[in-house]
């Protein structure tokens, strides 16, 4: 694994060519700000292009099937706040109740300004016996509409962020925030944030 000053070294190194100065441009606080960005960035892309290379690069953030119960019920849904460390869905299921029976559902995401349209229609509107219902993401929660049904529990498989790098101090990493990247990777992100410098 490498560690965050072998990633600021080699940073340098790319940025200053031989890395002879002084360092004053390119302090550790300045790398740590440059180098989050970009990591989260590298991560964006690989989400949004999903092909299978891509997902391998990034299978390390993918936490799967954490399990959410907590949630608080409004008129006609229910919301789950999403994880602290939440970067993108990969993928939810919800366990709905109705009467005794109990069954995984099949979730929906519809954009906030279709909801109404969509909820009232016949053919799409929540559905227990259909076994699926709609669902939206908004002020860090997960929205989960429903009928004359309830939700007791969904599992999110989801993309978290990778460890945000920071400093101690002026001369010192915090070592405990490990590069999560491997060296393929993290090249790629070390040339993304080397093309913003030069």
């Amino acid at each position: 694994m490498i560690t965050v000053e072998e990633a600021y070294q080699r940073y340098l190194v790319e940025v200053e060519k031989n890395a002879t100065n002084d360092n004053v441009a390119n302090s550790r606080d300045l790398f740590c700000i440059i180098f989050n960005k970009f990591q989260n960035k590298f991560l964006s892309i690989a989400l949004q292009q999903r092909g299978v290379d891509d997902v391998r690069w990034i299978q390390n953030f993918l936490v799967l099937d954490k399990r959410i119960t907590e949630s608080t019920k409004k008129s006609d849904h229910y919301n789950f706040k999403l994880p602290e460390n939440y970067f993108d869905l990969a993928d939810v299921r919800a366990k709905a109740e109705k009467g005794k029976c109990k069954d995984f559902i099949k979730l929906i995401e519809v954009q906030t300004e279709n909801l109404n349209e969509i909820i009232t229609d016949e053919f799409n509107k929540p559905s227990f016996e259909w076994r699926e219902t709609l669902y939206t993401i908004n002020s860090n929660q997960l929205s989960i509409y429903v009928d004359d049904f309830s939700i007791s529990e969904i599992l999110l498989n989801y993309y978290r962020y990778p460890n945000q790098i920071k400093v101690l101090n002026e001369t010192k990493f915090d070592e405990n925030l490990t590069i999560e990247w491997d060296n393929k990777a993290l090249n790629e992100i070390l040339n993304l944030t080397t093309i913003t410098k030069n």
